[in-house]
């Protein structure tokens, strides 16, 4: 006997329903920098006015649970490898030449300020060995990149890069 099933739809035919209509550029591009930062919703807007201001125009943006955390003390054994193919792809499609590794005051991956008993030097004194320590694993696997480390509180984005 045969089937009376209806024959699959091709997509072809498929009618695009947008829920937001915007055009994107599809031109491709040099990334000026891949950043890593977290995900945490609370510094997003300075990160962006951070871009603005130092006029990075297309960068690769990379937003994690801790930023710079999943290079230097990744929970999993896989995390830091997963983020160092994503800066490989970087580089082998827009040609990045530079890295930004952020992490931020009170990061909840981190164990938040209370970890450091509300401490902000102490927290700050941590994150600038954090940052250093996922600077030196980058400079590993990409001796030719430039990479410049960041903390965000809540007063703005501090260079960390030559602190220890």
């Amino acid at each position: 006997m045969p089937s009376k099933r209806k024959p699959k739809r091709s997509f072809k035919r498929m009618k695009r329903k947008y829920v937001f209509r915007h055009p994107s550029s599809l031109h491709h591009y040099e990334a000026a920098v891949f950043a890593l930062r977290c995900f945490d919703n609370r510094f997003w807007k300075v990160f962006k006015r951070l871009m603005r201001h130092l006029g990075l125009g297309d960068i690769d943006p990379e937003s994690v649970a801790g930023g710079a955390k999943i290079l230097s003390s990744p929970e999993k054994a896989g995390d830091r490898d997963f983020i160092l193919r994503e800066l490989a792809k970087s580089i082998k499609l827009h040609r990045t030449k530079r890295v930004m590794l952020f992490t931020h005051h009170d990061c909840g991956a981190y164990g938040g300020e209370a970890r450091f008993g509300n401490d902000e030097e102490k927290e700050f004194a941590f994150h600038c060995q954090e940052l250093a320590k996922a600077k030196k694993i980058v400079w590993r696997k990409f001796p030719k990149l430039r990479v410049k480390t960041y903390f965000v509180d809540d007063k703005g984005v501090i260079d960390t890069t030559h602190l220890r």
